[in-house]
């Protein structure tokens, strides 16, 4: 149940990540990252509010939000996630997605905090799992990431890792918010914060008077697809982790790349080359790995 949960999630942000591309052609990243917070947040906030106590969501609340020392730690911990976001969407603007959606994908950072402070244990079948699914990664962008631009892609590298560091150590320490409160609530606390975190930019960069310039009906269908991929993806997500270990769940999430590149090649007609099937084939061995242990 638990690696169906990561598919939909990683089915969820492959294309969420591909769609933010799309959006911050027409709307500041900071104005897309307020207004989708808000989408998200009023659902998980009617589901939480609303519903928690019903015996479908059972499973999905623990405690009660409450204003105590786990409820700082998880602020604390949503305001460090939000930056791999801040970074992920300044680099597709200054580089291509070829070069920032892989880097930010790669899971080190993560498989290191889950093992050293999260104290999981390091399997042999893990290690072959990542080095096919980093393998994998590489080849699968080995031909886009012919990047004539030395500075977009010094750039692009650059924010790419700063993303992989931040999301990929804060995806590890999911783990505890999601004991504390489970997958409902904690998902109501992160969405909140960074809703307020996008205002925050907004108010800071003095866009504010434009918030209403992009309430168009073509910037609400924007906002709803991004919401609504994340309420789906970030639930699944968060479920998981009451399944599998935290090292399983990233490496599984690489997954997502497969759908990124699949969209190219059945909606936009790319050509894939050997190399890049090669590496949807070292990828999707890894499923098989990691699915043997798990």
């Amino acid at each position: 149940m638990g690696i169906i949960f990561v598919l939909i999630g990683a089915f969820c942000f492959a294309f969420s990540n591909a769609y933010w591309k799309k959006v911050t052609e027409t709307i500041p990243y900071h104005i897309g990252m307020f207004y989708r917070g808000v989408f998200a947040t009023a659902i998980f906030a009617i589901l939480y509010f609303g519903f928690r106590h019903a015996d479908f969501f059972k499973y999905w609340v623990v405690r009660d939000i409450a204003f105590d020392k786990e409820f700082l730690l998880s602020i604390a911990l949503s305001v460090f996630n939000i930056f791999g976001l801040v970074f992920f969407l300044q680099g597709i603007q200054k580089a291509p997605v070829s070069v920032v959606v892989p880097v930010s994908s790669l899971k080190l950072f993560t498989i290191l905090t889950a093992v050293f402070i999260v104290g999981e244990v390091w399997q042999g079948n893990y290690l072959w799992a990542f080095l096919l699914s980093t393998i994998g990664l590489i080849l699968l962008y080995f031909k886009r990431g012919e990047i004539h631009n030395a500075k977009e892609f010094e750039k692009g590298m650059l924010y790419g890792i700063a993303s992989s560091f931040f999301w990929g150590s804060s995806y590890a320490l999911y783990k505890f918010p999601i004991a504390w409160f489970g997958p409902l609530a904690f998902s109501l606390i992160i969405e909140c914060v960074a809703m307020l975190f996008g205002l925050v930019l907004v108010i800071k960069d003095g866009l504010v008077n434009q918030l209403l310039s992009y309430l168009k009906l073509i910037h609400l269908k924007a906002y709803f697809i991004l919401g609504a991929l994340l309420v789906i993806g970030g639930l699944a997500i968060n479920m998981s982790y009451g399944y599998l270990p935290v090292v399983v769940i990233n490496i599984l999430i690489i997954g997502s790349q497969i759908v990124s590149v699949l969209i190219g090649y059945f909606i936009y007609k790319e050509r894939l080359s050997l190399k890049q099937w090669l590496g949807l084939a070292l990828i999707i061995a890894s499923f098989f790995v990691v699915a043997a242990v798990a």
